[in-house]
């Protein structure tokens, strides 16, 4: 039997109870699915099913879910990567995050939700693949953009920083290239959630700031200022003189 046309999403569980509901939704919404309950087992499927999603557990018997996470973001840059785990604390979230994952899904886990950040997500590597345009009338949107010594090619997705790489993650990524557009402007901790991780959900705020963190860290805002400025009780601002 043919395989759904929505594709094979890798399932990373060494529980087979959590590894049955997670197959239950997945299937449910129109994609097969590839159960591994180990991290070599999960990397030698990854390279051999192409998955368009992947969603990883962190306790594994062989490896941490983080170095399966890092492995296969050096094999696709694009593929979807979230994490569905029991840990719910906020160092377990920054280091998935660290490592390449796209999004973080607690345990228990809320089907809708998982499924909603799930689609956002495969509907961002759908038009980052596909090459997506801007509709009629609308100006093409400018290759680089650049504060202080920090230097972003929007259309490559690549950052530099005094003309040196710096590696950052996908969603770090969307969250500059969205502050980015905003440059100058306060966006709310809802606005980022809405517009950077593609779903609204009632979920905690701290996500929005762990994310900022990691990628404040990346682009060393000792050295260049305060790129992102928090505005107390609101979100944040990317600051258009910083590092001038």
């Amino acid at each position: 039997m043919n395989a759904p046309a929505r594709g094979t999403v890798l399932i990373v569980e060494d529980s087979s109870e959590s590894a049955a509901l997670l197959v239950e939704l997945v299937e449910g919404e129109g994609f097969a699915v590839e159960v591994c309950g180990t991290a070599a087992e999960a990397l030698d499927a990854f390279q051999r099913i192409r998955p368009v999603a992947v969603l990883l557990d962190w306790g594994l018997p062989d490896n941490p879910g983080p170095e399966v996470c890092r492995t296969i973001r050096g094999l696709d840059s694009a593929v979807p990567i979230v994490f569905v785990s029991g840990r719910n604390d906020e160092t377990s979230m920054a280091r998935a995050l660290e490592a390449g994952a796209d999004d973080y899904v607690p345990k228990p886990v809320r089907p809708g939700e998982l499924m909603a950040r799930l689609e956002a997500h495969l509907r961002r590597v759908a038009a980052l693949r596909n090459g997506s345009h801007e509709p009629a009338g609308v100006a093409p949107k400018a290759r680089n953009a650049q504060i202080g010594l920090v230097e972003v090619d929007l259309i490559a997705r690549e950052v530099r920083k005094a003309g040196r790489p710096v590696k950052i993650g996908p969603l770090e990524f969307k969250l500059l290239e969205y502050l980015l557009a905003n440059a100058g402007a306060a966006v709310s901790r809802d606005q980022i959630l809405s517009e950077v991780y593609g779903y609204e959900a009632d979920i905690s705020s701290e996500r929005v700031d762990v994310l900022v963190r990691r990628l404040r860290s990346k682009l060393g805002e000792g050295e260049t200022g305060e790129l992102i400025a928090a505005v107390p009780g609101y979100g944040y601002r990317l600051d258009r003189r910083a590092g001038r």
